[in-house]
């Protein structure tokens, strides 16, 4: 059976031009015109919810933890993140989660092993705000940043933060990751760290950026856009990596002692991502000098068997 998606990927790897003219007459059709409104509404719908957050993050903040915006807990505790000036400016982040240090924090084991590592370069594809690219410049002595993303106000942000945080000559903010900036900036060294909304179907290729092989990466999993794409991604790297997958989960608000000073009716609130229960991050470990690869099934023969 012809896979809708291999049809796709030749045509943009080997007829971008015809790819290109198809897509733009897909985008016409009436179907893609009444998804394109309805997630109109939903994004409208979305900001309204986020403002909503928003106004009630700042308030506990201010009533509660003294207006002050230092993370309290986690790999980053200890970074100032500072709040944006209205609703409108707000981050991509959940305020009161990277403020009480719960954000992702299914992945704080996987940053500890990170900062641990002492990698010498971290390529932060999809920056947003700056949180991860900064917090590893924080904390990570030796390393250099490279933060991407094509929003210019995540990039502002992000350079904002840095400078707040002492680290603006460590973190390198650029627009777009490309094949060529990874094949040109990658090494045994470099933790690759992308959250792209599911672009990294397209953007992470092996076949395409060979130096992929030897970097470790973790992954924020968008199968949701996506669909997908963690089997994909797991069938490039399993040749080369390491795989573990964890998905999001639950908290206990006792793990963060900040939140003894907010009324415990708000802990549930605070706690929250906004994140679908299946949601999923890989990490991706390269192989190293002396793996011992795995050899195809063998059958036990006579005098081997017992």
């Amino acid at each position: 059976m012809i896979s809708l998606n291999g049809v796709k990927q030749n045509l943009r790897d080997n007829y971008p031009s015809v790819y290109q003219s198809v897509y733009r007459f897909y985008q016409m059709t009436p179907h893609v015109k009444h998804r394109n409104a309805k997630r109109a509404e939903m994004d409208k719908e979305i900001r309204q919810k986020t403002d909503a957050r928003y106004e009630y993050e700042v308030r506990i903040i201010k009533e509660y933890l003294n207006d002050d915006w230092t993370v309290r807990h986690g790999p980053f505790s200890g970074m100032k993140l500072a709040p944006p000036p209205s609703a409108s400016l707000r981050t991509l982040y959940p305020l009161a989660t990277c403020v009480i240090g719960c954000y992702e924090s299914h992945l704080h084991h996987w940053i500890n092993d990170a900062i641990a590592h002492g990698y010498d370069r971290i390529i932060d594809i999809g920056c947003a705000e700056g949180y991860y690219a900064v917090g590893f410049a924080l904390k990570s002595p030796n390393v250099t940043v490279y933060a991407y993303d094509i929003d210019q106000r995540a990039r502002e942000n992000t350079v904002a933060l840095a400078r707040r945080n002492g680290v603006e000559n460590k973190v390198h903010v650029k627009a777009i990751c490309t094949l060529d900036e990874l094949n040109r900036e990658v090494s045994d060294r470099t933790l690759i760290f992308c959250d792209i909304e599911g672009s990294e179907l397209d953007l992470l290729r092996p076949d395409l950026a060979p130096v992929l092989s030897r970097a470790d990466l973790i992954v924020e999993m968008h199968d949701d856009y996506c669909p997908g794409v963690t089997e994909t991604l797991a069938r490039r790297f399993v040749p080369s990596h390491q795989v573990e997958i964890v998905y999001h989960g639950a908290k206990y608000p006792m793990e963060f002692p900040v939140l003894k000073a907010v009324p415990a009716k708000e802990h549930a609130w605070l706690l929250q991502e906004g994140r679908q229960r299946d949601q999923r991050w890989m990490r991706l470990l390269a192989n190293r000098l002396g793996a011992v690869e795995p050899g195809k099934p063998y059958f036990l023969t006579p005098s081997l068997s017992l």
